[in-house]
C-alpha cells in the first residue's frame, strides 16, 4: 500500500521516468494557506547542491488539482502532482537487474510488470512531493511553538562537532535550513564535500548519517509499545529510499554507558520540570516527555556508482558486468536531509491531532 497516517493520511502516486509525481493528503484542516514560496525553498533544498548532485535538474513546478479553492484548503482531499521533465531512460534495460537497487524484488513481486526506469514507483524522485506534505505540515507545527532542525551529522567517517543534547541552540540549528549542506562545523563541512568529491571522481559514492531535533514538542504525545513515538517516526524513515539505520538519543553508544549514567535526571522549580540531561532523545516508554526529541538516520551510499559491478539478467539467466551510466548522485544524504525534515513534520502533527481527539 502507498497510503499511510492515522489522522492525516497520504497516498503516493508516479513513477520516476512517468509523466508525474504527486501526493494526495486526505484530513488537513479546511480555511488552510498555503505558502508557497516556502514549498518552493523546500524543494529546492531537496534538490541539492549541483556540484554533489545529480545532473537531473528537474523544475518542480507543482500543481495542485484538488482541495484549494480561493488560495485555502476546502476540506477536501488536496492533491499535488509535479511534472517529470528532465528524465533520460535509454541508461535501462528490462531484466538487467543493478546491484544494490530494489531491481530484482521488485522484478520478483511483481512478476516482470514493474516500471523498471529509474526504479519506477521506488525511486528517490518520489520524495518531491514527500517534502511539500512537510512544509504544510511545518506551518501548522509552527503555529503552535514545535520547530524541526536538522544537520548532517558524518559523511563515512567525517564528524560534525559533538553536541550536548541538554545545551542545543535552537536558533542555531534552525538557520541550518539556509544552508544547502548544513553542518555546525566548517572545517568538517570542508572535509566531507572534500570526501564526496573524491568517490564521485572514481566513479564511487559515500553515504552518512542526519541529525534531527523537535523543539518544543508536548508531553504525552505517542502510545507505548507499537504506537510509540519511535515506532512512528522509524516507520516514515524507512520509507525513504536510502535509510538503513535509525537510532534515538543517544542510541547504540548509550548501550555501552551505565543506567546512573543514561537516565534523565529531573528537577522541578514551582511546577516547572526541567531535565539534567537528554540521552532518552526526548522520549520514555515511547511517549513525548517534553525534552527536545532527538534522532539520527543513517543513509547508504547511493547504488548507482560508475565502477563495474558483477550482477545478473533475469531474462537471459546470465552472470554479467554492469557499469552503470546516466545520471546519479554520489551522496544523497544533504538532499535526504529535507526530506527527514517533511516526514517528521508530518509525523509530529498527526500525533498531535491524535491528542485531540483524544
Amino acid at each position: 500500500m502507498n497510503t499511510f497516517g492515522k489522522n492525516v493520511r497520504i497516498s503516493l502516486f508516479g513513477e520516476s521516468h512517468g509523466p508525474c509525481i504527486g501526493i494526495t493528503i486526505d484530513g488537513l484542516p479546511a480555511g488552510l494557506s498555503l505558502n508557497l514560496e516556502k514549498i518552493n525553498e523546500a524543494l529546492l533544498r531537496r534538490q541539492g547542491m549541483p556540484e554533489i548532485s545529480t545532473p537531473r535538474r528537474e523544475k518542480d513546478e507543482f500543481q495542485i488539482v484538488s482541495g484549494y479553492f480561493e488560495n485555502h484548503t476546502t476540506g477536501a482531499p488536496l492533491t499535488i502532482q509535479i511534472p517529470n521533465q528532465a528524465f533520460d531512460s535509454s541508461p535501462y534495460e528490462y531484466g538487467v537487474i543493478r546491484p544494490g537497487h530494489a531491481d530484482y524484488p521488485l522484478y520478483k513481486k511483481y512478476l516482470g510488470n514493474h516500471d523498471y526506469l529509474g526504479g519506477g514507483h521506488a525511486s528517490g524522485r518520489l520524495t518531491a512531493p514527500l517534502v511539500i506534505l512537510g512544509s504544510i505540515c511545518e506551518k501548522l507545527l509552527n503555529q503552535k511553538g514545535i520547530f524541526i532542525a536538522s544537520r548532517i551529522k558524518s559523511i563515512r567517517h567525517i564528524q560534525d562537532k559533538p553536541l550536548d543534547y541538554n545545551q542545543i541552540d535552537l536558533d542555531l540549528l534552525l538557520n541550518l535550513k539556509k544552508s544547502p549542506f548544513p553542518v555546525l562545523d566548517q572545517r568538517a563541512q570542508n572535509l566531507m564535500l572534500s570526501a564526496i568529491k573524491k568517490a564521485s571522481a572514481v566513479g564511487d559514492s559515500v553515504g552518512g548519517t542526519v541529525q534531527t531535533f523537535v523543539f518544543g514538542c508536548p508531553v504525552g504525545l505517542g502510545e507505548p509499545f507499537f504506537d510509540s513515538v519511535e515506532s512512528y517516526l522509524s516507520h516514515l524513515m524507512f520509507a525513504i529510499p536510502g535509510v538503513k539505520a535509525i537510532e534515538f538519543g543517544e542510541g547504540f553508544a548509550g548501550t555501552e554507558s551505565l543506567g546512573s549514567k543514561q537516565n534523565d535526571q529531573m528537577e522541578s522549580h514551582l511546577g516547572i520540570v526541567k531535565f539534567l540531561s537528554n540521552h532518552a532523545g526526548g522520549i520514555n516508554g515511547g511517549i513525548t516527555n517534553g525534552n527536545t526529541i532527538v534522532f539520527t538516520v543513517g543513509v547508504k551510499p547511493p547504488s548507482s556508482i560508475k565502477k563495474p559491478q558483477s550482477t545478473i539478467n533475469v531474462i537471459t539467466d546470465t552472470n554479467i558486468t554492469k557499469q552503470i551510466t546516466g545520471k546519479h548522485d554520489p551522496c544523497i544524504v544533504h538532499r535526504v536531509l529535507p526530506v527527514v525534515e517533511a516526514l517528521t513534520a508530518f509525523a509530529i502533527y498527526d500525533l498531535w491531532l491524535e491528542t485531540q481527539h483524544g
